[in-house]
C-alpha cells in the first residue's frame, strides 16, 4: 500500500509540473527552440567563399609596347618571360608614348595588349585603353601587401577615380651624394643618415670656397624641383586646373629653400655636374647617378672611390622620410582580346624571382616587404661595392598627393627657377609671374581640348 501511495503522488506531482510549464510557455509569443547538440555547434559549416581563379595555360601571343627596342626588352624582361611563362609568346611593339604614335599602331592593325606607361597615363586616356585591375587582382587572389604602399598609391593618385590602373614595375629613388675628399680638403665632418636642409646648407657654406685657385661648391641639385618630392603636394588643381603655387604654403616653403641654398655667395652654378668634377661636396639625385660618369666601370671604381651616399636631407616635420619615388606601369590595354594572359604576364615581373634580378642589376624593387631585395641593390655592378646602398632605402617615402595633376605639365618650373636663381626676383613676384604663365598655358590647353 506504501508503494502505491508514494507512486500516485509521484504521477500528481508529474502532472501538476507540465501544466506549470504549459502555462509559462503560453505567456510567451515565441516558442524556445531545441537545442542543438553540442556536436553540431561545433560542426558549423564555414561561410562560403567564392574560389580563387587560375590562370589557363593555353598557348597566346602578346604584343607589349615599350620604348626600348626590341633588344633591351628582351634582356631586360623578355627572356625572362620566355623561361617562366613559356605558352605566353610576346612580340615587342616599339612605342615613344605619345598619342599620335599609339593612334598610327592601332592605324596598321597593331594593338598592344600590354603598355608600359612610361610618359604617364595621359595617353591611354585619352584613347580611352585605360583597364582599372582591381577586379582582376581580387579574382585571383593576388596579395600585393609586398609592394611598397606609397608607389601604390602614387599609381592610384593618377586614375580619376583612384583605381589601380596598372602593376609598377620597378622604382626610382634619390639619395644625397657626397665626395668625402673635399670634405677632408675642408676639414667638415661628413653628412649623416638624419640631417636636415637647414643643416646641410650650413654644412655647405663651408666648403663654397677658392681651394689652391680652384673653385668648390659645397651642394648641388640635379633636378631643382626635387625636394618637391617631400612635401606630397600637387602645383595645380587635379580637377579644375587652377594653378596653386601662390595658395599652397608648401610651395613657398620650397621655394624659401632654394633661396637659402643658391644664395650662399658662390653657390649657384648653371652647370650641375659639378660633383662629376669633383668640384662639388654633395650631390642630389637618382639612384643609378654614379653610372653616369667616371669611364667605364674599372675605371669609375677608382674615380669614385671616395663617394658615397646618405639619405637626402629633410625639411621640418618631414624627418626620417625619403623623397617619394618615381614609378612607370606595365597597363593593360582595354581593347586587349588577352586581358587574363597579360595579366598573368603583368604579375611575374613583381614576383620576387624577377624584382631581385632587377635589384641586383641597379634598378630598385618596388617591393620593399621583402627588406632582402633591395639589400642587394647594384650587386652585379662594381661601382657600387662598399657604398651605403641602404641610404635610397633606409626611411619610408614621402606619400604622393592624393590625386595627381595632369595639369602640373603647364607650369614650367625648371627654366623658371633658373632664372629665378640668377635674379633679385622675390618669392612672391616669383609666384605671381608664374601662376599668369601657367593660367594661359592651361587655358589655352582647355580651349584646344573643347574643355
Amino acid at each position: 500500500m506504501g508503494q502505491k501511495q508514494s507512486w500516485v503522488h509521484g504521477l500528481i506531482g508529474l502532472l501538476l509540473l507540465l501544466m506549470i510549464s504549459a502555462c509559462t510557455g503560453a505567456t510567451k509569443q515565441e516558442a524556445v527552440p531545441e537545442p542543438k547538440p553540442q556536436t553540431e555547434v561545433e560542426q558549423a559549416e564555414p561561410e562560403e567563399q567564392a574560389p580563387v581563379k587560375t590562370f589557363p595555360e593555353d598557348p597566346v601571343e602578346l604584343l607589349v609596347a615599350t620604348p626600348w627596342g626590341e633588344d633591351y626588352f628582351n634582356s631586360r624582361i623578355g627572356n625572362y618571360m620566355k623561361e617562366k611563362l613559356p605558352h605566353i609568346k610576346v612580340t615587342h611593339v616599339d612605342w615613344n608614348g605619345t598619342v599620335e604614335n599609339m593612334q598610327e599602331l592601332n592605324a596598321s592593325q597593331i594593338v598592344p595588349d600590354i603598355v608600359l606607361a612610361f610618359t604617364g597615363q595621359e595617353p591611354l586616356q585619352e584613347l580611352e585603353m585605360v583597364y582599372p585591375l582591381d577586379d582582376m587582382v581580387k579574382e585571383y587572389g593576388v596579395d600585393l601587401s609586398q609592394v611598397d604602399p606609397a608607389i601604390l598609391a602614387q599609381v592610384r593618385s593618377r586614375d580619376r577615380e583612384g583605381r589601380l590602373v596598372g602593376v609598377p614595375q620597378e622604382m626610382g629613388v634619390i639619395g644625397l651624394h657626397y665626395n668625402k675628399e673635399i670634405f677632408d680638403l675642408f676639414g667638415v665632418e661628413y653628412p649623416s643618415d638624419h640631417m636636415t636642409w637647414d643643416e646641410a646648407i650650413e654644412m655647405s657654406k663651408k666648403m663654397t670656397a677658392e681651394r689652391n685657385g680652384v673653385h668648390y661648391r659645397g651642394l648641388e641639385l640635379g633636378s631643382y624641383t626635387f625636394p618637391l618630392k617631400q612635401l606630397s603636394i600637387t602645383l595645380t588643381d587635379p580637377d579644375t586646373g587652377e594653378v596653386l603655387l601662390s595658395k599652397n604654403p608648401e610651395f613657398t616653403q620650397y621655394m624659401e629653400l632654394l633661396k637659402k641654398i643658391y644664395s650662399v655667395p658662390g653657390m649657384y652654378d648653371e652647370n650641375v655636374s659639378g660633383f662629376s668634377d669633383k668640384t662639388v661636396a654633395m650631390h642630389v639625385d637618382w639612384h643609378g647617378y654614379l653610372t653616369w660618369f667616371g669611364g667605364n666601370d674599372e675605371e669609375a671604381k677608382e674615380f669614385q672611390q671616395d663617394m658615397d651616399m646618405v639619405p637626402v636631407p629633410t625639411f621640418p616635420g618631414k624627418e626620417n622620410t625619403a623623397p617619394s619615388p618615381n614609378t612607370q606601369i606595365f597597363a593593360i590595354n582595354a581593347f586587349s582580346k588577352h586581358k587574363e594572359a597579360a595579366f598573368q604576364w603583368i604579375l611575374e615581373s613583381i614576383s620576387p624571382e624577377y624584382q631581385a634580378t632587377l635589384a641586383r642589376a641597379g634598378t630598385p624593387s618596388v617591393i620593399t616587404g621583402d627588406k632582402t631585395i633591395n639589400e642587394q641593390f647594384a650587386q652585379d655592378n662594381i661601382r657600387y661595392e662598399g657604398k651605403n646602398i641602404n641610404a635610397f632605402f633606409q626611411y619610408p617615402f614621402t606619400p604622393p598627393p592624393a590625386k595627381s595633376s595632369s595639369w602640373d605639365s603647364y607650369v614650367k618650373l625648371d627654366d623658371a627657377i633658373k632664372e629665378f636663381l640668377q635674379s633679385d626676383m622675390d618669392i612672391q613676384k616669383f609666384l605671381r609671374t608664374q601662376t599668369e604663365k601657367a593660367e594661359k598655358a592651361i587655358q589655352e590647353a582647355k580651349s584646344s581640348k573643347g574643355k
